[in-house]
């Protein structure tokens, strides 16, 4: 079977699988270890398959200090290395790793990871992130310091709560005397003590989200990370200005069609007559009253061009101007609580967003990103993103992450964007693309196909808007649409944007 690792267990096997080796029917990796896999390079077979490996060559051993807690290689000096607590001490050089055997006590405190290997169990572990690095070339590499415990702490709280940490604080108080780390074990009681708020010192405190914690200012560290990068990514970016000088007429179409797709793509899915009774005609569609009225409400927020001229200053402000605005377009369905936070948490398929006692913490922390970001485009699709990821509300997170975004253009004199019916898949890719993956090309391209076709259509008149919409096939599902809609996208001036790994 490809990539599987042979082990030699006694003579005879070792004699036979140095044969097959010599008839090139197999690749060694290390004494006593091969592999029938003859494509790839043996470093990236023994970093792929090092856990086994190392159960093999020190059976009894544990991951123990970083190894512990990554429990994944770490980068050395060009290579990679990985460390494990025995009864003696030594160095294994692999092909591809440095396996680094420390002398210690290898029986206590442990948990198994695999049916042949345990580590350090958490409390153990996190005290020896905490000792001191007598070779200086290890500093850094065999602990994570006391920045990396503070966040390995707090996404322990974050998961667990307030009982986990006292959980671990009082687990470590035991292991401290019988492996020597009481002065570690002081270390880790005033970091959990700052991180609960019962120490005197709060500036003991070094990462941003252990700070953030201790003042009660919780956030999601995982999300931030994802909207710094996108801040990379978008700084990279050289978008197009797709000018908009406002027109009475023009505006109030874009707003239609803008506020019908964007209910369309969250299922609240009308023909495009029935929309038109309902906005432009007051008519409520017989026994869809709070469907009716969210086409309604959404075209009303986003027609009014004093309210879209706004956008925040401040994160109090931005906290004020997204639950109002969302209080007014969900207005008709009360139980969902308009305008407030979620109190339980939500998710779209296997994507589970911001849980509830972190909505606003994250909201602010991603505005602070927000303000460095230039006016236009760049504001806008991190506006989209931030609200999308965070899903600060249980409904009406999409259309309102779309008509924050679309203020953003508003107040810069540029097109809003519209994602018709036809292009809603490429868009939710996107959006699912960045979220997971942290690749952030296909979100902006989808975005900025959009408002160049936006840009495109002559919206001063009704009749030809809708023209142009239909024969581009706008309006219907991808697998019917998507090579009429491609059509037309082809005839426009898009951005160059950097490539998914900039």
């Amino acid at each position: 079977m490809k990539n599987k690792l042979l082990f030699t267990t006694d003579k005879n096997q070792a004699k036979y699988l140095s044969k097959l080796h010599q008839q090139k029917r197999l690749q060694r990796i290390y004494h006593g270890i091969y592999t029938d896999n003859l494509v790839d390079s043996i470093e990236e077979i023994a970093k792929r398959n090092w856990m086994d490996i190392v159960s093999h060559l020190i059976p009894g051993g544990i991951l123990s200090f970083r190894s512990a807690l990554d429990l994944k290689l770490i980068p050395f000096k060009g290579q990679f290395i990985v460390f494990v607590t025995s009864s003696y001490a030594k160095i294994h050089q692999l092909p591809g790793f440095i396996i680094n055997v420390i002398q210690g006590n290898k029986d206590d405190f442990l948990e198994q990871i695999l049916p042949n290997l345990a580590r350090s169990n958490v409390p153990r572990f996190l005290l020896e992130n905490l000792s001191t690095v007598r070779k200086s070339e290890y500093k850094n590499v065999k602990t994570v310091s006391d920045e990396g415990v503070e966040n390995y702490l707090v996404k322990e709280l974050h998961s667990g709560g307030e009982e986990r940490l006292n959980q671990i604080r009082d687990e470590a108080k035991v292991i401290a005397p019988h492996l020597n780390y009481t002065r570690e074990y002081d270390r880790l009681n005033q970091i959990i003590s700052a991180l609960l708020s019962t120490h005197p010192d709060t500036n003991l405190l070094k990462t941003r989200s252990g700070q953030a914690v201790s003042k009660k200012e919780l956030y999601d560290t995982d999300r931030l990370k994802s909207f710094e990068r996108l801040t990379v990514y978008l700084k990279k970016c050289n978008f197009l200005t797709r000018e908009y000088k406002y027109q009475k007429s023009s505006y109030k179409n874009i707003s239609f069609f803008e506020s019908y797709f964007s209910n369309f793509i969250e299922g609240t899915e009308f023909v495009i007559d029935e929309a038109e009774d309902i906005v432009f005609k007051g008519v409520e569609i017989y026994s869809r009253h709070a469907d009716s009225h969210d086409v309604l409400s959404n075209f009303n927020l986003t027609y009014d061009f004093s309210e879209m001229n706004r956008t925040p200053q401040s994160a109090d402000e931005f906290i004020e101007l997204l639950t109002a605005r969302h209080a007014y377009l969900m207005q008709e369905r009360p139980e969902i609580n308009p305008g407030q936070f979620k109190t339980l948490p939500n998710k779209a398929g296997n994507t589970y967003f911001v849980t509830p006692k972190y909505v606003e913490g994250t909201l602010r922390q991603g505005f602070k990103l927000y303000k460095i970001l230039t006016p236009g485009m760049d504001r806008a699709l991190f506006m989209h993103f931030l609200i999308s990821e965070v899903h600060p509300f249980s409904d009406g997170n999409g259309r309102i992450s779309r008509i924050m975004m679309n203020a953003e253009f508003v107040s810069s004199e540029l097109y809003k964007i519209i994602i018709p019916t036809v292009h809603r898949d490429n868009y939710l890719n996107g959006l699912r693309l960045a979220s997971r993956d942290q690749n952030f090309h296909l979100y902006c391209k989808i975005m900025d196909q959009a408002q160049a076709y936006t840009a495109s259509i002559n919206w001063a008149d009704y009749g030809t808007a809708r023209e142009k919409l239909e024969f581009d096939c706008a309006d219907q599902i991808a697998d019917e649409g998507i090579p009429f809609f491609n059509r037309a996208l082809r005839q426009l001036t898009l951005s160059p944007l950097p490539p998914p790994s900039a």
